[in-house]
C-alpha cells in the first residue's frame, strides 16, 4: 500500500480571531490500513439549517400509455421521488457543442405502472454535406441513487457554498437495463459526443428508448420510443492538449481490490477525457542497486504509460514517481515528510535487496549524502529521459504537501513549522535542479518569500490571496493552480463541480488538483460520507469519492459530479479561445467595438458563477456565492461559442 500523507491545510477561523490548529490522524475504514489526510480543521461548530432547493423544471418531450418522459437540460440533480416541476411541452433535445466536446442531457421517464428492462440510445446524427456523426457503441448510462440523511455540512457552524438536502440523490452512472416503480424517477444521463474534425453546421438524431412489453399492457402500446435530437456543432474545436493543468489522484491500492480490472488505459482514457492528468501512472521504475551502492533505473514500463499519456491522449504533464510503499505504486503528488519526521523518512519507501534506502536528510535539514546520491541518480535518469523524448518542462517532480501547516503528531512537532520545512524543500529543489534541470517542481502551498524561484507549479491551498478576483502573480514565478475541495458533495446542486473551470478562470489559475477520488472505493456504496473525526464529527458526502464499483462487477462506474467536472473544463476551454482568438486579432482590429465588447465579457464572464471562498475552512462568510444552478454558466458557454463565431467571421 502507499503511505502517503495527504493532508488537508486549514487555517485560522478569523471570526474567532484566535489562532487556532487542531491535528487529528485518522482512518477511512479498516480495511485501507494507511494514512489517509491529516487534517488541520477549524470548525465553529453548531446547528445548520440547510436551504430548500426550488423544484426542479423538466420539459415534457413524450407522452405515452402510463408513462410520461421529460427533458432536463442543462442537467439538474432531480432526486428519485420528485415530482418535477413541469415546464413548457418540447419537440426536441435541442443542443449546441463545439468540436471535441462532450454534452450531456438528462431524460427522465417517470411512470404509473412498472417498467422493466429499459434503455437508451442515441443513433448516429446526420449533419451537412452527408456528414455522420457515429452513434455510440454503449447505450446511455442510467443514475443510481445514494440515499442522504444529513446534508453535508452537519455540525459545522459555516453554511456550504452550495444547496444542500437529504433523500435519494443521483451520482452513480450505471451500465445496463434498468427498472423503475411507479412515481418516481428513472433517468438516463445521455452524452452526445463530438469528434474533433467534425463539420460545422446542424445535425440531426434521436434518442431511442425501450422497455420491456409484457402481457398485462396493450398490444396497441408502440416500443420503441424516439425523441428526435438536434445538434448544432461550433465551427471551432476545443484545445488539444487542454491548457488547464489538471490532476486526479486515485488510491492505487484501492481499485486493485476489485474483483474486475479497473486500472490502466481505460482509467487513463477516462481521466483524460475529463481533462485530468491521471496520479499516479504505473508501473512505476524499477529500482536496483549495483555492486559499489549504484543506482539502476529502469524507466521502461513508466515511459510506455507517460508516452500514452503525454503523445496519445495528448495531456498537458505527468509526476514523476517518487514515493511509496511498493515499486509498482509508487507515486508523485505527495512525497517529503514535514520537519521532523523527514529526518527518519528513508528514499526509496520500500525494501529491496542491496537497497535498504537513504535517510533523506539531517537534524539540520541537510540532504544526507546517500540521498543526494541515490535520489540524483534517479533523477538524473529521469532527466535522460525527457531530454530524448522531448518533454522537457512536462514532467513534474513533487516536494512537499503544505509545508506551512503542522503534519507531525507528538515529539518533534514543535520543530514542525514553516521555516524548517521550506529549508528542506530548498535543498531538495538545488538537488533537482543540479540533477534534472528539465523536470518542474511541485508544491501544494502558496506561494511565499521563503520559497521564491524554488516552485514551478504552486497548487494553492487556500485562496484568501485572491480576495474576491484574481491572485496576483508569483514574485519568483511559477504557474498557479488550486485544490478546492468543497465542489463536489453529493448532495449538492447538479452545478457544483462545473464551478471549478470558472473559479480558474475568475482567480487565473491554471487547473485543479483533485486529492482523491477512490478513497474508500470498496465501501462507496455503504456509505460514500467523509465525517471530520474531532468535536462534534461535521459530515460531507462524497469527500474523494468520485467513483464506485460497478454493481455488475465490470471495474468502476463514474460519478455526475466527474461529468460536471469535464463541463467545467469544458466551459474554461471555451474562455480560452476566446481570449486566443482576440489576442490574435490585426492591430486594427484589436480595438474595434466588436473586440472590446468580446474582451467585457471575458473580464466579467465568472462574476455570477463562481465565489472565491467555498473552501470553508479557509472562509468565515456565511454568503453563499456561488451559482446553484445549471442556467448561468449554460447560457455564458452559448455567449461565448457566440463571440468565438463572431470573431471569426469574414468582414463585410
Amino acid at each position: 500500500m502507499i503511505d502517503l500523507w495527504e493532508s488537508e491545510s486549514r487555517l485560522l477561523q478569523r471570526g474567532l480571531k484566535i489562532p487556532m490548529q487542531y491535528q487529528v490522524n485518522y482512518q477511512l475504514g479498516e480495511r485501507m490500513k494507511k494514512r489517509l489526510p491529516i487534517l488541520f480543521l477549524i470548525f465553529w461548530f453548531g446547528a445548520m439549517v440547510p436551504l430548500t432547493a426550488a423544484p426542479v423544471s423538466a420539459n415534457l418531450i413524450s407522452e405515452g400509455w402510463k408513462h410520461r418522459i421529460y427533458l432536463v437540460y442543462p442537467p439538474e440533480k432531480l432526486k428519485a421521488d420528485e415530482q418535477p416541476s413541469e415546464g413548457p411541452r418540447v419537440k426536441s433535445v435541442q443542443l449546441s457543442a463545439a468540436q471535441g466536446e462532450t454534452e450531456p442531457f438528462l431524460l427522465v421517464l417517470r411512470p404509473e405502472v412498472p417498467l422493466r428492462d429499459v434503455d437508451v440510445r442515441l443513433s448516429a446524427f446526420t449533419g451537412p454535406d452527408g456528414a455522420v456523426i457515429p452513434a455510440p457503441k454503449l447505450p446511455a448510462r442510467h443514475l443510481g441513487y445514494i440515499y442522504i440523511d444529513e446534508p453535508s455540512g452537519t455540525r459545522i457552524a459555516q453554511k456550504m457554498p452550495f444547496e444542500t438536502g437529504t433523500g435519494l440523490f443521483p451520482d452513480p452512472l450505471l451500465r445496463g437495463l434498468a427498472s423503475v416503480r411507479p412515481s418516481h424517477n428513472l433517468q438516463f444521463w445521455v452524452a452526445v459526443n463530438v469528434p474533433q474534425g467534425t463539420s460545422a453546421g446542424l445535425y440531426h438524431g434521436e434518442a431511442i428508448i425501450t422497455f420491456r412489453k409484457e402481457g398485462w399492457m396493450p398490444p396497441t402500446l408502440e416500443i420503441p420510443v424516439r425523441v428526435p435530437v438536434e445538434l448544432t456543432v461550433r465551427n471551432f474545436a476545443l484545445p488539444q492538449p487542454s491548457p488547464l493543468l489538471n490532476t486526479a489522484f486515485y488510491s492505487a491500492n484501492q481499485i486493485s481490490k476489485l474483483s474486475a480490472p479497473a486500472g490502466g488505459r481505460p482509467l487513463y482514457d477516462d481521466f483524460a477525457a475529463h481533462r485530468q492528468t491521471p496520479e499516479p501512472i504505473l508501473p512505476a521504475p524499477e529500482l536496483r542497486v549495483l555492486a559499489g551502492a549504484e543506482l539502476s533505473v529502469d524507466l521502461t514500463g513508466w515511459e510506455k504509460e507517460a508516452a500514452y499519456i503525454l503523445e496519445e491522449m495528448k495531456l498537458p504533464q505527468v509526476f514523476l514517481p517518487v514515493w511509496g510503499s511498493a515499486r509498482g505504486l509508487m507515486q508523485g503528488v505527495y512525497f517529503l515528510w514535514h520537519f521532523p519526521a523527514v529526518t527518519r523518512q528513508r528514499w526509496p519507501a520500500f525494501p529491496a535487496p542491496g537497497l535498504p534506502g537513504a535517510f533523506v536528510c539531517d537534524e539540520e535539514g541537510a540532504l544526507t549524502v546517500d540521498f543526494k546520491a541515490l535520489f540524483g541518480n534517479y533523477l538524473k535518469a529521469a532527466n535522460a529521459l525527457v531530454e530524448r523524448r522531448g518533454w522537457a518542462g512536462r514532467v513534474l517532480v513533487s516536494t512537499m504537501d503544505e509545508p506551512y501547516t503542522s503534519h507531525v503528531v507528538g515529539e518533534g512537532r514543535a520543530r514542525d513549522i514553516p521555516k524548517n520545512n521550506y529549508a528542506v524543500i530548498r535543498s531538495l529543489v538545488g538537488l533537482i535542479r543540479e540533477s534534472a534541470p528539465l523536470l518542474r517542481t511541485f508544491c501544494t502551498a502558496n506561494p511565499v518569500p521563503e520559497l521564491e524561484g524554488q516552485i514551478d507549479q504552486w497548487c494553492l491551498r487556500n485562496l484568501e490571496a485572491a480576495g474576491s478576483g484574481k491572485f496576483p502573480e508569483p514574485t519568483g514565478g511559477g504557474v498557479l493552480t488550486l485544490c478546492d475541495n468543497y465542489r463536489t458533495f453529493i448532495d449538492y446542486p447538479m452545478v457544483a463541480p462545473r464551478t471549478l473551470g470558472w473559479l480558474c478562470w475568475k482567480t487565473g489559475a491554471r487547473g485543479w488538483l483533485t486529492f482523491e477520488t477512490m478513497g474508500e472505493i470498496e465501501k462507496a456504496w455503504q456509505e460514500p460520507v467523509l465525517v471530520y473525526p474531532q468535536f462534534k464529527g461535521g459530515t460531507v458526502w462524497g469527500m474523494g469519492q468520485l467513483f464506485y464499483p460497478d454493481p455488475a462487477g465490470k471495474g468502476l462506474v463514474p460519478s455526475v459530479r466527474w461529468e460536471m467536472m469535464r463541463k467545467g473544463a469544458e466551459d474554461y476551454e471555451y474562455l480560452w479561445l476566446l481570449e486566443q482568438r482576440l489576442n490574435e486579432l490585426f492591430k486594427a482590429k484589436q480595438n474595434s467595438t466588436l473586440a472590446q465588447e468580446a474582451r467585457a465579457f471575458l473580464a466579467n464572464a465568472a462574476e455570477g458563477v463562481a465565489g472565491v471562498g467555498s473552501e470553508l475552512e479557509t472562509n468565515s462568510s456565511a454568503a453563499r456565492p456561488n451559482t446553484q444552478t445549471q442556467a448561468l454558466p449554460h447560457r455564458l458557454r452559448e455567449e461565448a461559442a457566440q463571440w468565438l463565431e463572431r470573431l471569426s467571421a469574414p468582414a463585410k
